[in-house]
């Protein structure tokens, strides 16, 4: 008998452990690692994925795919709860049969916080414009409306950026019949965009954009204000030249000469990216010799940030290091540096300016810089991304083996990890304490992949991690085609660190937009290109660090950036004390503070008016310990409570044995 009511008591014990644990989230992937995960709903297209965009409002990216004809463009929506892309496209595109698709860009064109989409297309019949720029609106019920098309461009694609100043999309380029010179596309209304030039003051000669090229638009000086970066075709055939225009607050469409010079022979597109933590953007690049390719880094060279000393319980300032020169306050983070400069000349100090071979850090010498496989030939940047969220962003590149195939490619992941004391490779050469080095991630799915043209990052499904996409030629009889194999891998290493993401929308509504006649809706199709944050938190070690991001830097030749900036915050105990959010108004001051944001969390900023009147929102990410925190608070509240009412219960039967010995002791002297 006894032995039968222990078994029922074990088994009712294991009902109720199944019953406790399985309201807990499951989690998707068990297996820790880099886990190729299939296309994910984009097995059927016949083409390539050429952009990220908020179609809808559900706070998920969707894909927009272009065919392999480059004829018509496909947005299909992310659903969250199939972890997959819906093979039927939200939306489909088409362009008129003399065109073909070179780049298409996202973004809210018409000011209703919707996504429209422009369309770059080059002509297959001659006589026709090189560039011909096609504006589909999005309606404020979610359909796409008609196409307008825009005053024509020349072959290099022109640069989506906020020059006015009023936080709406326009385009930097070179027009048709404008005699070569820069001229914006100034977005005056809705559907309606002049041509004017912008003011350029400085002594530089007229840049004319080399094409391809990698133009940004992204805060150089510090100041949170977005300023240019222009890649122009150099006084030397095959050489390219770089011009930094810095904005001018408070000045709509102006623009002062910071820095001018020439690139290295052989270089590649150019990314930009805060590599060593200091609170500036450097520039990260690849220049192929004959000799081989190397990887270079330009290092922003701007005043440092301030140390802090404690004495007690106050810290403030550490007048010394006043004393050695200017430095920056970690409460002034959006203080400009007349004084900064790029150091983009490869004969540059080691300190300022990194350069090492690509052999030395994925074991190949070529490295790919152009697919040009099919009819086109698209540039192949450096895919900047933290994929192991410690702060310090790491490399994705694509190498051309020895003795390769044609086609055949080797994809190298490569981790930003500090330089020892002695030794190490030659980005080394970049001397200090906080000297970088990159080194490839080895062991993983990504070593089987081959003819793989197009590497990049992603958070897929909005998980606070940052995932691979990649473009694969298709079977061998089709690899003339300029379509590609979409496949995702998935980034399941477990990290001891912590994210932050942020996105700056444009405005145009505030929280939700809510037109009459139509279904209210979220505006997270607004996000505004070229807002700038930057934070400083403490890391493990007691030492306080900058990082700067940019939202969206460049949209040229498909570069393939999402909308959101992300950021690793590596191993803190600390919340973000202070995130500056900086957006493209041409005012003063540009930028908002926010105070203690919690790490694992999305900040939504929509900056209208002075700063003080721009919304803000906090989107905290539920990670995998909530439900066991919860469940153990639960549990400690339960065994409080059980210990609380137990000793209540005791103390009243102790009040009540007083109470009749009380009246016992009057009943007997009364006796």
């Amino acid at each position: 008998m006894r032995a039968a009511q222990a078994v029922l008591a074990l088994a009712a014990a294991g009902v109720l452990r199944v019953c406790a644990w399985s309201w807990l989230p499951q989690r998707r992937f068990k297996e820790e690692g880099f886990l190729p995960v299939g296309s994910l709903g984009l097995d059927g297209v016949h083409g390539h994925l050429a952009a990220w965009g908020y179609w809808n409002d559900d706070r998920f990216l969707d894909a927009y795919v272009v065919d392999a004809a480059r004829q018509q463009v496909s947005v299909h929506a992310w659903m969250h709860a199939h972890f997959a892309f819906n093979t039927t496209p939200a939306a489909v595109y088409t362009v008129p049969p003399d065109l073909r698709i070179a780049n298409v860009v996202p973004a809210d064109f018409t000011y209703n916080g919707r996504t429209d989409l422009l369309v770059m297309a080059t002509p297959t019949t001659r006589g026709a414009a090189p560039l011909t720029l096609l504006l589909w609106p999005t309606n404020l019920d979610g359909t796409p409306g008609e196409p307008t098309t825009l005053p024509a461009s020349e072959a290099p694609h022109p640069l989506v950026l906020d020059a006015t100043g009023q936080q709406r999309g326009d385009l930097l380029g070179h027009a048709t019949a404008q005699g070569g010179a820069l001229r914006v596309w100034k977005n005056a209304a809705p559907m309606s965009f002049e041509l004017g030039a912008p003011v350029l003051r400085g002594d530089a000669p007229a840049c004319r954009l080399a094409e391809p090229h990698s133009s940004a638009h992204v805060d150089l000086n510090g100041d949170c204000l977005a300023d240019l970066f222009l890649v122009c075709a150099g006084a030397q055939p095959g050489r390219l030249a770089y011009q930094v225009w810095v904005a001018v607050p408070n000045e709509p469409l102006t623009y002062e000469l910071a820095q001018t010079g020439d690139l290295p022979p052989g270089t590649g597109p150019l990314s930009f990216a805060d590599m060593n933590r200091d609170g500036t953007i450097d520039v990260v690049f690849a220049a192929c010799e004959r000799e081989g390719c190397f990887l270079h880094i330009a290092y922003n060279e701007q005043m440092p940030l301030c140390s802090r000393e404690r004495r007690g319980m106050l810290t403030w300032p550490n007048q010394t290091a006043h004393a050695l020169g200017p430095c920056r306050d970690a409460l002034q983070l959006c203080e400009a540096d007349p004084a900064f400069r790029l150091h983009l000349d490869a004969d540059a100090p080691g300190a300022l300016h990194a350069r090492w071979p690509v052999a030395e850090s994925t074991g190949d010498a070529q490295l790919l810089q152009r697919d040009d496989v099919g009819t086109r030939a698209a540039p192949v940047p450096i895919r900047i991304g933290d994929w192991n969220l410690d702060g310090y962003p790491d490399l994705a590149v694509l190498t051309v083996p020895a003795r390769a195939r044609p086609g055949q490619t080797r994809v190298s992941l490569l981790e930003n990890v500090p330089c020892p004391r002695r030794g190490g490779s030659a980005s080394c050469a970049a001397s200090g304490a906080d000297a970088r080095q990159f080194v490839r991630v080895n062991g993983t799915a990504l070593d089987t992949l081959e003819y793989v043209r197009s590497v990049s990052f992603v958070d897929l499904d909005e998980d606070g991690t940052l995932d691979l996409v990649l473009q694969s030629l298709e079977p061998a009889s089709l690899r003339t085609s300029d379509a590609r194999t979409v496949s995702f891998v998935q980034n399941n290493v477990f990290h001891d660190s912590f994210f932050l993401k942020t996105l700056t929308l444009n405005g145009a509504c505030g929280a939700r937009c809510e037109p009459p006649g139509t279904p209210p809706f979220a505006p997270w199709g607004g996000a505004l290109g070229g807002a700038s944050y930057k934070f400083a938190v403490l890391d493990m070690n007691g030492v306080r660090r900058a990082q700067q991001v940019g939202q969206q830097p460049q949209t040229a030749y498909e570069a393939l950036h999402p909308p959101t900036a992300f950021f690793g915050l590596g191993r803190t105990n600390n919340y973000v004390e202070s995130l500056f959010v900086g957006s493209t108004r041409r005012q003063t001051p540009a930028h908002l503070v926010l105070e203690g944001v919690i790490p694992n969390s999305e900040v939504v900023v929509v900056p209208t008016g002075p700063p003080e009147l721009w919304r803000r929102e906090l989107f905290l990410h539920p990670a995998d310990w909530i439900p066991l925190v919860t469940l153990t608070l639960s549990a400690l509240l339960a065994l409080l409570g059980a210990v609380v009412g137990i000793l209540d219960l005791h103390e009243k039967r102790e009040d009540e044995r007083e109470r009749q010995r009380a009246v016992h002791a009057i009943n007997f002297d009364a006796l």
